[in-house]
């Protein structure tokens, strides 16, 4: 690997980390192993490292709470899903986005994820912004 690689994947990690608000990595990381030690203050199953991410303003959002289609695709699962009524409340209700109109696709902030109008399926779908471009979009 040459230098130039090196640096060009270097930077493009940590700007991929930036936007993403990861979680340090765990220092003595117990769930990987086999059992926790008998001293242990709690016997948790899971971190919480994994029950949930950080949405914008330092606010950590549980699994739970989040949208599983706008997760699938941001985890690159799939590439489109389309929306049912309360998925289209729910991004109106957790995003910068006044309305949704079904003439112009609407970008998620942060999010990699466009929001338009199939007028062949008649209904909102969801697409990763990295996808190919949507015939009918201006």
């Amino acid at each position: 690997m040459t230098l130039y690689e090196q640096r060009f994947w270097k930077h493009l990690n940590e700007f991929h980390d930036f936007q993403q608000k990861k979680n340090p990595k765990a220092k003595a990381p117990w769930h990987r192993k086999i059992m926790k030690g008998m001293d242990a203050q709690n016997q948790h199953q899971v971190a919480d490292r994994y029950k949930g991410r950080y949405t914008g303003d330092d606010e950590f959002t549980y699994g739970g709470e989040l949208n599983s289609k706008i997760e699938s695709i941001r985890n690159g699962d799939v590439n489109e899903r389309p929306c049912s009524d309360a998925d289209v409340q729910y991004i109106l209700k957790n995003y910068p986005i006044e309305e949704l109109p079904k003439d112009k696709p609407k970008k998620l902030s942060n999010a990699g994820i466009v929001v338009y109008w199939d007028p062949m399926k008649d209904v909102f779908m969801l697409r990763s912004d990295e996808g190919a471009p949507v015939s009918h979009e201006q």
